[in-house]
């Protein structure tokens, strides 16, 4: 009779077979028994496919939750199984390891080869070099404000074909561009709003401008009305004279922005008004030191030297008061204040003159060269007054509205001028030798005078206790001088 063993001593089959067992647990893989009666749950399924593992696998043979025993788990393979791509040679690599050595998977690809650059990348200018040496193409649309109302916004619609293209147009031959205006006053005659075109192609361009009516806002005509010119050119009121085209397609050539044509806008009158003003105060300085006996060779070489300050206070000032803007413009009160701190520095440092002396002769050529040099603002467009309706305005431009406005720019040079004359003859009655707080006095009337015209200005205020401090600090020291010039 056979020998028979309990059901419990013979649960794991032979020795061979829990000996197979093990191993296959120590791989990963579930064990296969030889023996004993199949569990419910053990059913032969299809073996998968062999994938690329993406994991570790189960620790100490268990089975992950979810699967039955006996099944693979997916992105699982079998020992010796070989995914497409794995080498058939040399140690297995780990998972997120790659080739010989070790390297972490997730290391950052190298960062690609910059796109190739223009030619002319080398040749680069700075940005504010650029944009002057930029061909451009200004062009303008002249409207009827009409004659009542509040100041309104107005919107111009500029569209523009080169008109040397031949075949397909390529891009920058063509462009349209909107050009919006706040601030047009009723009553100021004609206006021109102007644009700037940039990033299109050299050449010669056919240009139309019509306005274009917003939701909520005024309508706007063309000025002058169709016909009613009658074929002849209008102008702006006197004393400008600009004249207005009469139609509102005109053509027009791109041009670097010195170049450009702005209607009531001269080019180059600021430089040269600005140097010519110069010129003529250091000549005064000189002609009233020789006329006195006094070597101007120190003092000239100082006024230069204050001149130099003065152009430095002016950027510097400009740039404070227009919060970074550094290419924009200069401040005439900077100019100002940097040469008198130059000049009054060279005073005590010992020109070759008394002290006295050298103020009292700078001081009229400064004022004087700043009335000669004021107006080229006037004219370049900059520093412009508030658009106004008023008879006494007189028609100029901002380089982008044209219309009538409070001539602020004049007004300020009609002060340096009768301040610069005012001291001037005080200098030739008293003499310099006595004549030194009067040059102090005369600046200080000039800033006052010129707290006036800041006040017909167009720009907005930086600080609306500015005027007042600057008034109130300049008729003191304008005061005291006065007084010291009295005793002598």
């Amino acid at each position: 009779m056979p020998r028979s063993k309990s059901r419990k001593n013979n649960r794991g089959g032979t020795a061979a077979a829990r000996s197979a067992s093990s191993r296959a647990r120590r791989d990963g893989q579930p064990g296969t028994k030889a023996a004993g009666p199949a569990r419910p749950d053990t059913k032969t399924r299809p073996t998968p496919a062999p994938q690329a593992q993406v994991g570790p696998g189960p620790v100490n043979g268990s089975v992950p939750v979810g699967l039955a025993p006996g099944r693979r788990a997916p992105g699982r393979r079998a020992p010796g199984d070989r995914a497409p791509g794995d080498r058939a040679e040399g140690p297995r690599v780990p998972p997120g390891l790659s080739g010989p050595r070790a390297r972490p998977a997730a290391a950052k690809a190298a960062p690609a080869a910059p796109a190739a650059l223009p030619a002319e990348a080398s040749d680069d200018l700075p940005a504010w070099a650029a944009k002057a040496a930029e061909k451009m193409l200004t062009v303008s649309c002249w409207l009827d404000p009409g004659e009542q109302g509040d100041p309104f916004t107005a919107t111009v619609y500029f569209s523009g074909k080169r008109t040397e293209v031949s075949g397909k147009p390529k891009p920058g031959d063509s462009f349209s561009q909107e050009e919006t205006v706040e601030g047009i006053v009723p009553g100021s005659g004609p206006v021109a709003i102007t644009a700037e075109v940039r990033g299109i192609n050299p050449g010669d361009w056919t240009v139309t401008a019509r306005p274009v009516a917003r939701h909520g806002g005024s309508p706007v005509r063309p000025y002058p009305p169709p016909g009613e010119n009658g074929g002849s050119a209008l102008r702006v009121p006197f004393p400008r004279r600009v004249a207005i085209p009469a139609s509102p397609t005109a053509t027009a050539r791109t041009a670097m922005l010195p170049f450009t044509k702005v209607p009531g806008v001269i080019r180059f009158a600021y430089a040269t008004l600005v140097s010519l003003g110069v010129l003529f105060g250091l000549g005064l300085e000189t002609l009233l030191l020789t006329g006195h006996h006094y070597s101007a060779v120190g003092p000239v070489v100082f006024s230069v030297a204050a001149v130099a300050g003065g152009v430095v206070g002016a950027k510097a000032w400009y740039i404070a008061v227009h919060r970074g803007r550094k290419f924009d413009g200069w401040c005439i009160q900077g100019f100002v204040a940097g040469a008198a701190v130059v000049a009054g520095a060279a005073a005590f440092a010992g020109p070759g003159v008394p002290a006295g002396v050298y103020l009292s002769a700078a001081a009229p050529a400064l004022l004087l060269g700043i009335a000669i040099g004021r107006p080229g603002c006037f004219w370049a467009g900059c520093c412009t007054g508030r658009p106004t309706a008023s008879r006494w305005g007189i028609w100029s431009s901002d380089r982008r509205l044209g219309c009538r406005r409070e001539p602020a720019q004049l007004l300020e040079a009609a002060a340096a001028l009768t301040t610069g004359l005012a001291v001037l003859a005080v200098v030739l009655i008293a003499g310099l030798q006595r004549s030194g707080p009067v040059a102090v006095a005369g600046l200080a009337a000039y800033t006052l005078g010129r707290q006036f015209a800041l006040g017909l200005r167009a720009e907005p205020r930086q600080w609306r206790h500015g005027r007042r401090v600057t008034a109130g600090a300049a008729a003191i020291v304008m005061i005291a001088s006065l007084a010291l010039l009295a005793r002598g």
